[in-house]
């Protein structure tokens, strides 16, 4: 298996150290160089094209939610997870909405860490925030509970054939559930509604 090229921003070098450490203990991971402000993130970042990057929220210069999708349209391929100290509502919308891939806080146990950064890799969002807890109203959105399964699934970045074969149904019926949902949450795709539905804490997010 081919070594996961990292590139590592923080703006204090005791936090980027930390990590080194963590990340020295799997195999897996190489760190590739450093960055210790947003332009130097993304200079180095579109010049190095790294596999996955994990930054600090807010350093000096541009702010890496500003700079996803500039790296993103460029570098199609690459994963960017925040490594943060902060954790608020405000905040995890903007890394949604940036196409930022994960969402975790400085806290977590390097172990956790570790599985984050896997399940980013194999293509999954993973936002580890009080974001569900405080957005339990549930906009008085009414889905079915095969409705919430697929749904579940969907997240879990399933098509309609896996769903399906998982659920022992058939594709047409799958669909027309995702229909449904659509409907119901009022969005035009099945990205949109994921978004909409971590946003209100409709679905859980994969560990």
């Amino acid at each position: 298996m081919d070594r996961v090229r990292l590139l590592l921003a923080d703006d204090h070098r005791i936090v980027r150290e930390g990590l080194k450490m963590i990340l020295e203990s799997c195999p897996r991971y190489t760190v590739v160089d450093e960055a210790s402000t947003g332009d130097e993130l993304q200079t180095k970042a579109l010049a190095l094209k790294p596999d996955l990057i994990i930054s600090d929220l807010k350093m000096p210069g541009i702010s890496i939610i500003d700079s996803c999708r500039t790296m993103k349209e460029q570098l199609p391929e690459i994963k960017v997870l925040i490594l943060t100290a902060f954790d608020e509502s405000e905040d995890v919308f903007r890394a949604l909405e940036s196409n930022v891939d994960g969402y975790i806080m400085k806290d977590t146990v390097p172990e956790q860490i570790l599985n984050t950064m896997d399940m980013v890799m194999m293509g999954y969002s993973c936002f580890q925030s009080k974001l569900q807890q405080k957005k339990k109203e549930n906009s008085g959105i009414s889905l079915t509970e095969r409705e919430q399964e697929i749904f579940q699934l969907i997240v879990e970045n399933l098509g309609n054939q896996e769903i399906a074969q998982r659920l022992f149904i058939s594709e047409a019926t799958v669909k027309t559930h995702v229909s449904s949902i659509l409907r119901k949450t009022g969005q035009p795709n099945r990205s949109q509604a994921v978004l909409y539905a971590l946003k209100k804490g409709l679905v859980k997010v994969p560990r």
